[in-house]
């Protein structure tokens, strides 16, 4: 029989050992596969993962249709700024009653509008009048601006705290592989069969990810305020949660700094600096395979930051984030100098760096912000951001014609080095949450 002693001690080793498996357990990562255990996150990864990739298709099967119909440049141009107008439109709808629906209706909606305007644009790519054909690359564009801030908004809904890391690491993971894959595939349909295959290899994408969707299980949103009958208090409802939005933003400083550095970011510095890639590598690079050898490079790199993202733990967020966002500058400074080798490795590391500060943002915000009012946060983001990258393109040409493409990569690899850590100089801004426990 033990003694009173040895009961004691054998009690506090167990308090010791149980203590210490505690802390273990505490300190383990949790991984994808946790995630992936979760099956309305595994219903959406896997919906998500095939629909970008024909999200990726999309825009070479467009412009091949195009052309196929007889289209100048002026005519793509003008397609391709109906649609990124369009977008901007669904993106302005979500941020003011993007936190109405679960976001799941919000993206079985934005799927339906997405699966017919890709259809109805493969059905009757000769017959169909350029009306119609703006029309539907307008409805697709208002699909698109619904569906990528409740994407954003969702994981909060089906993923417990502790798995919103590793699942924007495996979303983000997907969105930058598609990114590879889906233009390379395109490619190969449109040569091999022209771009009709490709549209209806994405309208089924688009109707898997739908379907997806639609037995995934999200709990009911409690929304702010009730909805109110009528057209006209309907519009003043939207106003008002609209601004109910944006105060949240603004009260969360972190947050407002780091949309502002982003939008500098990528309106003066990676807008300017893809226009200016295919220019660099035609003239010094060596040409197209170059070109494609760097946006290659690149999209591994931002497959493996999302994967390396997914796994960090840290109590400081916004500072690796932020580091991430740096490597913008290497980019654009060895476009400006380095050989092919210098260029891609750069380019490579860049992409890395900026889907480790994607994977720390999403999380950050999904964390920090009250589920009511995500959504709209969501879509501000993608409002203000990518709203405004049309003028970075449309500037590049003009500015480089003044000051000469190597000075507009030097200023902006400058500029991102100056306002790149601004973040971390706010509350908040270091850990990625204005909460102070």
């Amino acid at each position: 029989m033990p003694t009173e002693k040895e009961n004691i001690l054998s009690s506090q080793g167990n308090a010791a050992t149980t203590e210490i498996g505690t802390l273990q357990a505490k300190s383990a990562a949790p991984g994808f596969t946790a995630a992936l255990r979760h099956r309305d996150f595994a219903l959406l990864w896997s919906g998500q993962t095939l629909s970008a990739v024909g999200n990726q298709m999309f825009p070479i099967a467009l412009a091949m249709l195009v052309l196929s119909r007889g289209g100048s440049a002026v005519r793509l141009g003008f397609v391709l700024g109906v649609q990124a107008f369009a977008i901007a439109v669904g993106t302005l709808v979500a941020a003011a009653v993007g936190d109405r629906w679960r976001r799941t209706r919000q993206m079985i909606a934005a799927d339906l509008l997405r699966t017919l305007a890709v259809a109805v644009l493969a059905a009757a790519p000769k017959t169909m009048p350029n009306s119609a054909l703006f029309a539907m690359v307008a409805l697709m564009g208002v699909g698109e601006g619904l569906f990528q801030p409740a994407f954003g908004a969702v994981v909060p809904r089906i993923l417990p705290p502790e798995l919103f890391q590793p699942g924007n690491g495996l979303n983000t993971m997907s969105m930058h592989l598609a990114t590879v894959i889906g233009p390379a595939l395109a490619g190969v349909i449109v040569a091999a069969k022209g771009p009709v295959l490709a549209l209806w290899i994405d309208a089924a994408s688009f109707a898997f990810s739908l379907a997806s969707l639609a037995v995934i299980f999200e709990p009911p949103l409690e929304s702010g305020s009730a909805r109110v009958p009528g057209l006209r208090n309907a519009l003043k409802q939207m106003g008002s949660d609209f601004r109910e939005g944006v105060q949240s933003v603004l009260s969360r400083r972190w947050i407002a700094v780091t949309i502002a550095v982003a939008t500098v970011v990528m309106v003066l510095v990676t807008a300017p600096s893809l226009v200016i890639l295919p220019i660099e590598a035609n003239r010094r690079l060596g040409g197209a395979t170059a070109y494609g050898i760097i946006l290659a490079a690149m999209g591994v790199g931002s497959v493996l930051g999302s994967l390396i993202a997914g796994k960090i733990r840290t109590r400081w967020p916004g500072v690796i984030a932020v580091c991430g966002t740096l490597t913008i500058a290497g980019c654009v400074s060895a476009l400006a100098f380095l050989p092919l080798a210098g260029v891609v490795a750069a380019w490579a590391l860049g992409g890395a760096g900026v889907a480790i500060f994607q994977v720390f943002w999403m999380t950050g915000v999904q964390r920090d912000v009250p589920q009511n009012v995500l959504g709209r946060v969501m879509a501000l983001n993608w409002l203000v951001v990518l709203g405004l990258m049309p003028f970075g393109y449309a500037m590049t040409g003009f500015v480089a014609q003044s000051i000469g493409a190597r000075n507009i990569l030097l200023a902006g690899a400058a500029l991102t080095l100056v306002v790149g850590p601004l973040p971390l100089l706010v509350s908040g801004g270091a850990k990625f949450s204005s909460k102070t426990a």
